[in-house]
């Protein structure tokens, strides 16, 4: 009997013994499961700080495609901020093997502002419009940036030897009045006519404004020799590499879509516009920076 009770009393101390050992074993595995699911979760709380704290900071050094030095032929002011750079741009107009766009330019970044410089050919070896422009871009205050570009346009036709020139400044202005509104303005001459001496026959009005983080919206005013065109561009950034615009305006031309996207000191640009009776013409870029 004594036996039988010590047996018993024996497997019951081992089994509360082992029990013990397997709550023991279950809060330990439990407590580092939670240590584990606590440290994720600060992971991904502190990635999604990083984010919106990154976003929030590179936003403000972001500038929309339409504002940038990709379309500088129209406002010397665009991309005051950025670095020293080279690019060129091809564009075969609504596919048509007669009618290419490209443009090549470089800018040089000093203490205060900047020299640009580039020349664009539109046509072919048989006839085509040519420019070549230099210009300056000073920073007159924190908030202010003026700038001036004198462009010379000429012409080539394979029967005419005497081909028309043109000298033409373009004056640019870029104000900014507060950290989510920029405004934008610019004389300049489309080089199409010759009878107005070279004077600026076209005005570009524009204001963006920075929704978020993430997006903005610009609204423009563009007065040439045929009618106002009023113009809508929606910025989207989706991080410091990407950006995407859409705009919409009353031309001939009333779609336009542009893709940026950067890699080191890379930039790619992929531009699409939809003309109402020729159709899309695609325009790529390339662009270096240091």
């Amino acid at each position: 009997m004594r036996n039988f009770i010590f047996h018993f009393t024996r497997n019951k101390n081992q089994k509360r013994k082992n029990n013990n050992k397997k709550l023991k074993q279950n809060l330990a595995t439990l407590t580092a499961k939670k240590n584990v699911a606590y440290i994720h979760a600060m992971k991904f709380f502190y990635f999604l700080i990083g984010i919106l704290f990154s976003k929030s900071i590179l936003s403000q050094n972001l500038v929309p495609v339409h504002l940038s030095f990709w379309n500088k032929t129209i406002n010397p002011t665009f991309s005051i901020n950025e670095k020293s750079l080279a690019y060129l741009t091809y564009e075969n107009k609504f596919y048509l093997k007669q009618w290419n766009n490209k443009i090549v330019g470089a800018e040089l970044k000093t203490e205060k502002g900047r020299f640009n410089w580039f020349y664009s050919q539109r046509g072919n070896t048989n006839f085509s419009s040519n420019k070549t422009s230099l210009g300056y871009t000073q920073k007159m205050s924190p908030k202010l940036n003026l700038g001036v570009c004198f462009e010379l346009t000429f012409f080539t036709q394979a029967e005419v030897n005497n081909n028309p020139k043109l000298i033409t400044p373009t004056f640019g202005l870029n104000y900014k009045q507060s950290s989510n509104n920029s405004f934008y303005s610019s004389l300049y001459n489309s080089g199409i006519i010759f009878h107005n001496n070279g004077l600026p026959n076209c005005l570009l009005l524009f204001w963006n404004h920075i929704i978020n983080p993430e997006s903005s919206f610009s609204l423009g005013y563009i007065q040439d020799q045929k009618e106002p065109i009023a113009v809508f561009i929606y910025n989207y950034f989706y991080n410091k590499d990407f950006k995407f615009s859409l705009g919409v305006n009353s031309s001939e031309i009333p779609i336009v879509f542009s893709l940026v996207y950067s890699l080191k000191s890379l930039e790619f640009l992929i531009q699409n516009t939809y003309h109402q009776k020729l159709g899309i013409s695609t325009q790529i870029g390339l662009a270096y920076k240091w």
